[in-house]
C-alpha cells in the first residue's frame, strides 16, 4: 500500500471529542492525556512519512533508521490507544496495512545501518522477541493483522520478524502458533514463549478440547494482569502515554480457534469488540473456501482495485453496502471517515 495515498485530514479527525471518551473502553485513559498523545502521535507519523522522501537517499542511515523505528512503534500505540478511547475499530483496517508498509521500511533502514561503518559489525533484531518489542511491535502487528482480516500478510509479518532472531534461534511458541494457519513451511512452533508469563499459559488453550477452552481463557485473563508484572506495560496508567491494558493474544486466540467467548467477554482486558468484529468481517482459516485454483481467497480489495472474484462484497466504511461485483469490475470508494475504502468478500453468498 502507498502511503502516499494516505487522508491525513481524516487521519487527524480521528480524534475523539471529550464527550465520545465518555464511552472509551479502557476506564483509566484520562480525556487530557488522550488529546495530548493523539495529537503528537498522528502529528509525528504525519512528519516522518511526508518528510521521509526528501531524506531517504542520505549517506548515513542512523538517522533514518530511528526515525522509522519511532514510527512503527508510535502507529501501532495509536491504533491501541484509540481502541481504548472507544473509536471504531474499522480504523485498524484502514491503517493496519500501513503500518506493515512502515514496518518493511523501518527494517529497510535497519539492514542499511547494519550495512554501514557506523553499525560497527554488530547486528540485531528488527524486533528483538526477547525484550519489550515483543509486546509493543510483535505481538500487536501480528494480532491487530490478524483480527481486521490481514492474515495473508503474515508471511510477510514473520519475514520482518525473523530477521536478526532467526539468526539466533530465536522463535517464540505463541507468536508461531498463531500465525501457523497462514504460513506454510514453518517449523513447530517451540514450547517456550520468549517473554514467559503470561503468554505460555495460552498454550493449555491450543492443546485443550474445545469444551475446555473457555474456561482456560477464563482463568488466563484472570490472571493475565499480575503474570504481567515484567511487561512495559504494567502499571503505566498515569503516564501520560497511556494507551490502555489489552490482552491482545486472548482475542487473537480466540478468533483463531473458535472459541464461545461467553463467560469471559466482560472480562477486564479482553478486546471483545476487536473480536467481534474480527468474526464479522476476517475469515478463519477453516472459513476460508478454495479458488478454483486451489488457493485461499483474496477476502479484501482496496477501492480502485478489480474484484479478484465475483460476488457479494460489503465494506465497513457504509452501512448496507452489500453488492453484487462482477470478476474484474472495479471497486469503488464510498468515502467516509475510514480514508480508503476496504470491500471485504461476503462469506454468505
Amino acid at each position: 500500500m502507498n502511503s502516499s495515498s494516505i487522508d491525513w485530514p481524516v487521519w487527524f479527525a480521528w480524534k475523539l471529542k471529550p464527550e465520545q471518551l465518555e464511552r472509551r473502553r479502557e476506564p483509566f485513559l484520562q480525556a487530557g492525556n488522550y488529546a495530548t498523545e493523539f495529537d503528537s502521535v498522528v502529528g509525528g507519523l504525519y512528519m516522518v512519512t511526508t518528510d521521509l522522501p526528501k531524506y531517504r537517499d542520505q549517506p548515513k542511515a542512523d538517522g533514518l533508521m530511528v526515525s522509522t523505528r519511532r514510527r512503527l512503534w508510535d502507529v501501532l500505540d495509536w491504533l491501541s490507544l484509540q481502541y481504548s478511547a472507544g473509536a471504531d475499530v474499522g480504523q485498524i483496517t484502514t491503517v493496519w496495512p500501513h503500518a506493515l508498509d512502515w514496518a518493511k521500511e523501518f527494517g529497510e533502514f535497519h539492514e542499511r545501518y547494519h550495512k554501514s561503518p557506523q553499525a560497527e559489525g554488530r547486528m540485531v533484531p528488527h524486533a528483538a522477541l526477547r525484550t519489550e518489542d515483543f509486546s509493543v511491535v510483535a505481538l500487536r502487528l501480528v494480532c491487530f493483522g490478524m483480527l481486521t482480516g490481514y492474515a495473508r500478510e503474515m508471511p510477510q509479518v514473520m519475514k520482518f520478524l525473523d530477521y536478526g532472531n532467526e539468526l539466533m534461534n530465536v522463535y517464540d511458541g505463541l507468536l508461531e502458533r498463531l500465525v501457523a494457519p497462514f504460513v506454510p513451511g514453518r517449523a513447530d512452533p517451540p514450547d517456550e514463549c520468549t517473554r514467559h508469563l503470561p503468554y505460555r499459559k495460552l498454550f493449555k488453550v491450543f492443546a485443550a478440547p474445545e469444551a475446555k477452552r473457555p474456561e482456560l481463557m477464563v482463568k488466563y485473563l484472570d490472571d493475565w494482569y499480575e503474570a504481567s508484572r515484567r511487561e512495559p506495560y504494567i502499571d503505566q496508567h498515569d503516564s501520560y502515554d497511556f494507551n490502555g491494558y489489552w490482552s491482545w493474544e486472548s482475542a487473537a486466540v480466540t478468533w483463531l480457534l473458535n472459541i464461545d467467548d461467553a463467560s469471559y467477554r466482560n472480562k477486564d482486558f479482553y478486546p471483545r469488540d476487536l473480536v467481534d468484529y474480527a468474526r464479522a468481517h476476517a475469515a478463519t482459516p477453516q472459513a476460508t473456501a478454495p479458488s478454483t485454483a486451489g488457493d485461499p481467497i483474496r477476502l479484501r480489495c482496496e477501492a480502485g482495485q478489480p474484484c479478484p472474484r465475483a460476488g457479494f462484497w460489503f465494506t465497513p466504511a457504509q452501512a448496507g453496502s452489500r453488492r453484487f461485483f462482477a470478476a474484474g469490475e472495479v471497486m469503488p470508494s464510498v468515502g467516509g471517515d475510514y480514508g480508503v475504502t476496504i470491500w471485504q468478500w461476503d462469506q454468505h453468498q
